[in-house]
């Protein structure tokens, strides 16, 4: 197969400039060294989502500060309030409630912003009515997570498997599945698809299991077929309801390939050649 031959043409169309890109590093870095500082979270990543020592450095996932003020000494405060990481009262949603953070970045390791995820049940979210993540301000049609990590292995595969969250994709490349990222949710853009076909001739989607995953797999097939990629649509036995339950539950990679390739009836019409 011949390799494709990638040019970073658009590399910096929405690049922070220099200084906030600076500001969102220092921060990352602070999370990151702060989540020694959680047992909660400690505890969340390593007993309830499996995760290793090495994955958790690989990923830089840390913690958010709680004093703003101590926050505000080592990185621009006019920085926070245009990401709204802070607002002009200096109140936090990453402190209060989504302090899990996990760094983003463009595929070429640049920060382009942070991802928050609260650790409250889901009765505690809906009763206070917050969502389950929150994001600083970014283009989020623009952003994949985890091919900062894996476009490399995409290239080299001509083949990416496409899932929707951040624990997903982390379990995937942490069992040897390299070329993989996920959009973090359920919409897949125009930009993701240009930006994924510079690398890989075939996109094999694997969203979750329940009604808006299954949407999803219509509307992306609907929207991007015919467009000179060959797109895949593969689901996971039914009992699991997405890629991090499947590794969680001790399946292999290999395991994980052979349930893809067990053809779903339901969807052998929505793969095109």
């Amino acid at each position: 197969m011949m390799m494709k031959q990638v040019t970073p043409a658009r590399r910096n169309k929405y690049a922070l400039d220099n200084g906030m890109k600076k500001d969102l590093e220092t921060l990352i870095k602070i999370c990151h060294s702060n989540l020694k500082n959680s047992p909660e979270c400690i505890a969340y990543l390593r007993d309830s989502r499996g995760l290793s020592e090495a994955a958790i450095e690989k990923y830089k996932i840390g913690y958010f500060p709680q004093n703003i003020n101590m926050l505000t000494k080592y990185v621009s405060r006019a920085t926070l309030e245009k990401l709204n990481i802070i607002d002009y009262s200096g109140n936090s949603k990453f402190a209060d409630f989504y302090f899990l953070v996990f760094p983003l970045y463009n595929e070429y390791g640049e920060p382009v912003g942070i991802n928050g995820r609260t650790l409250m049940s889901d009765t505690q979210r809906e009763m206070i009515g917050i969502a389950k993540y929150e994001n600083s301000s970014f283009k989020k049609s623009h952003l994949l997570f985890g091919f900062n990590h894996s476009r490399g292995a995409i290239l080299a595969k001509n083949n990416v498997y496409i899932c929707e969250g951040n624990f997903d994709v982390i379990q995937l490349q942490e069992h040897d599945i390299k070329n993989s990222v996920a959009i973090c949710g359920t919409g897949f853009s125009k930009d993701h698809f240009v930006r994924l076909a510079r690398y890989s001739d075939t996109f094999t989607f694997v969203l979750d299991n329940d009604d808006g995953g299954q949407t999803a797999i219509s509307r992306i097939n609907k929207k991007f077929s015919n467009k000179g990629i060959r797109l895949r649509f593969r689901t996971l036995p039914s009992r699991f309801k997405d890629v991090d339950e499947f590794f969680s539950a001790g399946h292999t990679k290999e395991g994980f390939i052979n349930a893809l390739e067990q053809r779903d009836p339901d969807l052998e019409n929505m793969e095109w050649k």
